[in-house]
């Protein structure tokens, strides 16, 4: 019996899922991260070798029992990435026809469309990856949260943070973000906020404070309202680049997916929908927010790749 496999690999925790040809999901296993650029590639390696060996243990299954195979692995930008990433692929024993790598982002629209169309990602970060009507892939933005990722929960927050300490050295006008702010990082008042909040490293913790925006916004509250237009702007543009690169057309019926935990709250992707509509024809875009695992994202793919017959690409 021949089997699928999905990888959906992130900076926390990998799901190595296996399926039958049909794409009926058998079962997940996890293991720790394979983002090399937070771990090395060494412990990348040893935890695709420990997903498989929880494969082999439950379905007795070798890698020659696999007909293919899909890898979504964050951090997979750079074509140096692709070939550290593909390097400890090959070592588990997989031949290159046998796999399909990926940036992770592309198992999120799999997961809830078909080709052709985009998925506009934002969560902790963000990126947009378009898929043309082959199968082709193609990205936007997504470049690290310190210095791209705009629309995203932690450029929210951070956006939040500067609004809030311009606030506090008397550069702008109150707003009811910066006392929720205040009470986000319990701070007494608003001489001591500045020091609380410079010491703050985690980006994760920055990136909560988006929701205290989307919360306000809902309410109208301008502050709030105006960082959550600004990065909807820009996520838009950037879709509307990626529209353009993929030569897409009003007269094409398109999926757009929407994916992140950002993007689950309807305030927000109402806005977002918003700046599309001002800058794309929409007339036979489909929306849908990703609501099916990653990992079911590589299991249809791998299924696609395979009625292309274009298995011998990564």
């Amino acid at each position: 019996m021949k089997y699928l496999l999905s990888v959906d690999g992130g900076g926390t925790k990998t799901e190595f899922c296996i399926s039958d040809m049909q794409g009926k999901m058998l079962k997940s296993f996890f293991v720790g991260s394979s983002n090399y650029k937070s771990v090395g590639a060494d412990k990348v390696y040893k935890h695709f070798n420990q997903g498989l060996e929880k494969i082999k243990k439950a379905f007795s299954v070798g890698i020659e029992d696999i007909a293919y195979s899909v890898w979504g692995i964050s951090g997979c930008d750079s074509k140096n990435d692709y070939d550290i990433i593909e390097e400890q692929i090959v070592k588990l024993g997989f031949q290159r026809q046998q796999m399909y790598l990926c940036n992770d982002g592309v198992l999120a629209f799999y997961a809830q469309a078909y080709e052709p169309g985009i998925v506009i990602i934002s969560g902790t970060g963000s990126i947009i990856i378009g898929v043309d009507k082959n199968g082709n892939v193609r990205r936007c933005g997504g470049w690290g949260y310190n210095i791209s990722d705009i629309g995203s929960g932690y450029w929210i927050g951070n956006e939040a943070l500067k609004q809030t300490l311009l606030y506090c050295d008397g550069c702008c006008e109150y707003s009811p973000l910066y006392d929720k702010v205040r009470e986000y990082f319990n701070g007494k008042d608003f001489e001591e906020l500045p020091y609380i909040i410079t010491e703050v490293v985690d980006y994760y913790q920055v990136a909560k404070v988006a929701s205290l925006v989307v919360e306000l916004s809902k309410e109208k509250e301008g502050t709030a309202k105006e960082i959550l237009k600004n990065g909807a702007h820009i996520l838009a543009r950037m879709t509307k680049e990626m529209y353009d690169k993929l030569e897409f057309n009003s007269s094409m019926k398109l999926n757009f997916v929407f994916s992140g935990g950002v993007l689950k709250n309807p305030v927000y992707e109402a806005i977002l929908k918003e700046e599309l509509d001002k800058q794309l024809p929409l007339i036979n875009v489909k929306f849908s927010t990703q609501e099916n695992p990653p990992a079911y994202g590589g299991i249809k793919l791998a299924q696609r790749i395979l009625d292309r017959g274009d298995n011998n690409e990564t």
